[in-house]
C-alpha cells in the first residue's frame, strides 16, 4: 500500500530552504538599500528587483506549502482504505497466554 502523501512530501525541509531564502533575501535588500543611499543607484537597483522578486517568491512558496501541508495532514488520511483486520495480540503474545494456560 502507498504512503499518504503527507509521509511522502518532507515538509520541514521545503520549509526551511524558503524560509532561509526569505531571510537572506529581506536581509540582502535592506543591504541594497543601504548601498543605494550612498550611490547614484544604476546597478543596485537590479540587484534589488532581484532580490524582491526572490523575497515574494519565497513567501508565496511558503504560504503554499504551509497550507498543502495543512490540508494533506486533515485529507491525506481519508483516502486510505483499511481492509487488514486489527490484531489486538500478537502472536508471541497468544502463544505465552496458551502455555501458561496449559500448566
Amino acid at each position: 500500500m502507498s504512503q499518504p502523501l503527507v509521509d511522502r512530501i518532507n515538509f520541514a525541509k521545503i520549509v526551511t530552504i524558503l524560509a532561509i531564502i526569505f531571510g537572506v533575501s529581506l536581509g540582502l535588500c535592506g543591504l541594497t538599500y543601504a548601498a543605494s543611499d550612498r550611490s547614484d543607484g544604476g546597478f543596485i537597483i537590479v540587484f534589488g528587483l532581484i532580490e524582491l522578486a526572490a523575497m515574494a517568491l519565497s513567501l508565496l512558496g511558503l504560504i503554499g506549502i504551509i497550507l498543502l501541508w495543512v490540508a494533506t495532514s486533515i485529507f491525506g488520511n481519508l483516502s486510505l482504505s483499511r481492509n487488514d483486520p486489527q490484531k489486538l495480540f500478537d502472536n508471541s503474545d497468544r502463544s505465552d497466554d496458551s502455555d501458561n494456560k496449559q500448566s
